[in-house]
């Protein structure tokens, strides 16, 4: 009898090592769920042109920071968008001085030569490949931690869908991400995002607001 008593203690102990391997497969998915969620949370961004922003994961809450200034937003939809995700809480970058300066002088570079394009393709005009060059020589003296964001755009025409319109902004971007890398900036400094159509800087419907949206923008990021 007391051989018997003697292994009651076995019952308890099995609970215990049931419960200890239970605990374990769980935190084991937990985290792999975790992992999974962060690599897919950084893939939809850096799809959306943002490669720069940390991704952490607590469960099924994500929060996105050293988002670039003025994305929050479309970070914010991109992460939200994807399945399983809870809240999500987005940070964006400070500007420093350094970044606000050169951001300053490459708007006001822009604004007296925009880069322009001919249309339907990502052949920049005589005038638009001079406003690279001026951008470059910006680029090239400002601080080598900042990284730049290359924004193609084109205008909306009747023939070209919202795929194709996004398509080629991209092949715009790329086309003056190469010309800065041939001008000596690092093209890991560089990236690049196709807007398409949906951000016209002339609402116009005649040719003029049509070459003013051909452009590409540079961002600090």
């Amino acid at each position: 009898m007391a051989g018997k008593n003697g292994r009651f203690w076995l019952i308890p102990l099995a609970f215990a090592v049931s419960g200890l391997l239970a605990f374990g497969a769980t935190w084991a998915t937990a985290d792999r769920i975790e992992h999974d969620l962060r690599d897919e949370a950084q893939a939809a961004l850096r799809d959306a042109g943002m490669r720069a922003p940390s991704v952490t994961i607590d469960g099924r809450d994500v929060t996105v920071s050293d988002v670039p200034q003025g994305r929050g937003e479309r970070a914010r939809t991109v992460v939200d968008d994807l399945e399983g995700v809870g809240a999500v809480d987005v940070q964006e970058a400070q500007t420093g001085p350094a970044a606000a300066r050169t951001q300053q002088a490459i708007d006001s570079a822009l604004q007296r030569t925009p880069i322009r394009f001919a249309p339907y393709g990502d052949e920049l005009t005589s005038s638009g490949s001079r406003a690279v060059t001026h951008v470059a020589d910006i680029l090239r003296s400002a601080p080598t931690t900042l990284r730049f964001e290359v924004a193609g755009h084109v205008a909306e025409v009747p023939n070209l869908d919202s795929d194709e319109a996004r398509e080629l902004s991209r092949e715009r971007a790329d086309a003056v991400a190469t010309e800065l890398a041939d001008a000596g900036i690092p093209r890991d400094r560089l990236t690049t995002v196709g807007h398409g159509d949906s951000r016209p800087v002339d609402d116009g419907d005649d040719g003029e607001s049509d070459r003013a949206n051909r452009r590409v923008e540079i961002h600090v990021r």
